[in-house]
């Protein structure tokens, strides 16, 4: 079996700007992370070498190299692994969006939307950014405009690594932030976003390729309104992980109706097949067909007339 990611967290008080949980993905690499509005974010950025079914992400030093990538790799700005302690890796958009998953579990690399949502809560693009990035000189070029760090999401410039229009050089350190998101222009353009050093302002940005490295920071599948989610022991997923089949089984008493939603770990819905269903020791059991998935790590929504409940489950072929 492969190498599979241990899901840490820590649940904390929930006020906006406030420590809501601890995340670690594969490398051990602990993560605190913010509650803004309705979302939850990690900081700091990520730092992650391996995708979460424990492949390795290539790491890349070579600026030609970099420039014509057209598999997913990570490098250190300057190849300087002292950078990387600070400011977090530079991805490519093809780890971005590597089917084999480079968030941990519970966790994704933002939508467009998902950044779109942060920047009406912060009061939109002309302010955004300064209210995100870090106090002071320490880390961005003088004179960091409108820093105030509000939230506690401490952003950084780390820089960027250049596509192959610039030969895969490494750029703009302590002067700009960018971040990826998992969201497409078209095919040549993913979208990401920018923050600057000398503006408040927090910018959706189209300019980059999928060849860009920039840093990531990860969202929360869940996002703080939904209400009455039950993760306790009274939905069951078995076994776990799974291959062609696996069972649901809940108390009766939480009602005879169910609706059931798989997705990736990207919130793609995923069709399903539902098998046989029994009722025994008032005890629900219903058989889900996954014959057809593709490895990997899947998010479970069960929902009755009286609970939703959210459960995590790996694919395995």
């Amino acid at each position: 079996m492969k190498k599979l990611l241990l899901f840490v967290a820590a649940l904390a008080l929930l006020t906006s700007g406030s420590i809501a949980q601890t995340v670690t993905d594969i490398d051990g690499n602990v993560y605190d992370t913010i509650h803004i509005g309705t979302q939850i974010w990690t900081r700091p950025n990520l730092n992650v070498t391996h995708y979460l079914n424990g492949d390795p992400i290539p790491n890349v030093t070579d600026s030609a190299q970099w420039a014509n990538l057209t598999y997913g790799a990570y490098c250190n700005y300057d190849n300087d692994s002292n950078n990387a302690a600070v400011y977090g890796k530079l991805y490519n958009w093809y780890a971005v969006n590597d089917p084999r998953g480079i968030a941990p579990l519970g966790y994704h690399v933002p939508t467009f939307e998902d950044w779109d949502t942060l920047q009406i809560f912060l009061g939109y693009d002309l302010v955004a950014g300064g209210k995100l990035k870090e106090i002071g000189t320490t880390h961005w070029m003088s004179p960091n405009t409108g820093a105030s760090d509000e939230y506690d999401f401490t952003a950084l410039p780390g820089g960027q690594r250049a596509d192959s229009i610039y030969s895969g050089t490494f750029t703009e350190i302590k002067e700009q932030g960018y971040w990826s998101s998992s969201s497409e222009i078209d095919t040549i353009y993913p979208w990401a976003m920018n923050i600057s050093y000398n503006s408040e302002g927090f910018t959706n940005w189209g300019a980059s390729t999928r060849k860009s490295g920039f840093s990531i920071r990860l969202i929360s599948d869940l996002p703080l309104s939904i209400n009455n989610i039950d993760n306790s022991d009274s939905f069951k997923i078995y076994p776990n992980p799974a291959a062609d089949l696996f069972l649901i089984s809940y108390p009766q008493l939480f009602g005879n109706e169910v609706t059931i939603t798989i997705s990736d770990i990207a919130g793609k819905i995923i069709p399903i097949a539902i098998g046989n269903k029994t009722t025994a020791s008032a005890i629900q059991k219903i058989e889900v067909n996954t014959s057809d998935f593709a490895e990997g790590v899947y998010l479970v929504q069960i929902q009755t007339e009286k609970f939703i409940s959210i459960k995590k489950i790996v694919i395995t072929k």
